[in-house]
């Protein structure tokens, strides 16, 4: 099972938690704000499947030979509300167009940085720019997932431990 001692490894993506089959793990900050995992160790079934999702404990193979994409907008109003030269938003702006689901990092009431579900283009429109600070998704993995088993169309933006 996932130990909290391991928290220097831990990257807060959330993944352990997600995936727990009987909700035996939960997220806590530190006193900096970062989530840890702390397990429930009552609730635990020692299935072992959050210490295979870890990223920092199971390293996934990662391809030798990298493609990298560079996207500037050309619709300088749009590109004004990017970053990275705006290549998130046309792909998104494409999935929604096509009936499809988009994941982007928002605001919630007191202005903490969450993970969100969007339809619209309405929605999506608070994932424009960056936030640069670790995004709490919490209960987003199983959307997307749910999203996924629909057979629908599915872009998510976060960091590579995200997803």
């Amino acid at each position: 099972m996932i130990s909290a001692s391991e928290s220097k490894k831990c990257c807060g993506c959330t993944a352990c938690k997600e995936i727990c089959p009987v909700s035996a793990i939960n997220m806590k900050c530190d006193i900096e704000g970062f989530s840890y995992p702390f397990v429930d160790n009552d609730k635990c079934i020692d299935c072992g499947l959050c210490e295979k999702v870890c990223p920092a404990i199971e390293t996934p193979e990662f391809n030798n030979k990298p493609k990298a994409y560079a996207i500037q907008l050309k619709d300088d109003e749009t590109l004004d509300k990017s970053q990275s030269g705006g290549g998130y938003w046309a792909i998104a702006k494409k999935i929604l167009e096509d009936g499809g689901i988009v994941y982007g990092a928002g605001y919630d009431d007191n202005l903490k940085v969450v993970h969100k579900r969007a339809e619209t283009i309405e929605q999506a429109h608070e994932f424009h720019g960056s936030k640069y600070v670790q995004s709490d998704i919490d209960g987003i993995l199983k959307k997307v997932k749910e999203d996924l088993n629909d057979g629908k169309k599915v872009l998510f933006s976060g960091t590579a431990c995200h997803i």
